[in-house]
């Protein structure tokens, strides 16, 4: 039971990580706040999730803290 939980949380995810790439099919750069509106939840959440994709190596963060700080495709 708690490997099943577990997959259906890492495919939930894996589907908002996707959502995130597909803001790059209109913009050149995403900020925090911007994902924080798509997939509805907080700034810490937004944060792990942008932090994951740069890990992945799909994202590149430019800037060092707060409002300047965007991500890029990498």
């Amino acid at each position: 039971l708690l490997k099943i939980a577990r997959a259906k949380i890492q495919t939930q995810k894996q589907q908002k990580l996707e959502k995130i790439m597909t803001l790059f099919d209109t913009k050149e750069k995403i900020t925090n706040d911007e994902v924080e509106k798509l997939l509805h939840c907080s700034d810490a959440t937004a944060r792990r999730y942008l932090n994951e994709l740069v890990k992945q190596g799909k994202l590149k963060r430019v800037g060092e803290t707060g409002a300047g700080v965007v991500y890029v495709k990498a």
